[in-house]
């Protein structure tokens, strides 16, 4: 997916119960979209996660899932954001390391085991899952974002 295009607001938050979802939980198997995610490199120190979300706010832009883990005394966190284009030009501009890619969105009934059975199947057709990102769970159903090392391959799986 061009980074252009994903800056039209492919994930808008809205509040559904406790849970904060996106829209693409809504949508059926069969409209299966992929999104940009942003990877950051941040120091493993407090009031690090304050200040990214702060230069996003300030530009604008909105958090729309995160995720994150320090190791090593570094920290990583990933997003997926409503403007990604702009949200690595202001990230990078303030001096953080950042990479995005092109990750898969998909769909699971919420029950045991269907995580399991997806990453059963990528795993058995040679597909590595390098992230995963939980959009949110409405209606019976989660939506994920799945970074993977064959982007087709896997859309064809799921």
């Amino acid at each position: 997916m061009d980074p252009q295009k994903a800056d039209s607001g492919i994930c808008n938050s809205a509040t559904s119960g406790v849970h904060n979802t996106c829209n693409l939980v809504m949508q059926s198997p069969s409209e299966r979209r992929s999104m940009i995610q942003i990877d950051i490199e941040v120091p493993d120190r407090p009031g690090e996660l304050a200040k990214l979300a702060a230069i996003l706010g300030t530009a604008g832009i909105n958090i729309e899932a995160i995720s994150g883990e320090s190791a090593s005394g570094r920290s990583y966190v990933s997003l997926i954001v409503s403007q990604p284009v702009q949200a690595r030009e202001a990230l990078m501009k303030h001096g953080y390391v950042c990479s995005t890619r092109t990750v898969l969105v998909v769909r699971l009934d919420d029950k045991p085991g269907a995580l399991a059975a997806l990453a059963k199947k990528l795993g058995d057709a040679g597909v590595n899952v390098m992230s995963a990102i939980h959009l949110g769970t409405v209606g019976g159903h989660a939506q994920l974002a799945l970074g993977v090392d064959n982007l087709e391959k896997a859309r064809s799986l799921v």
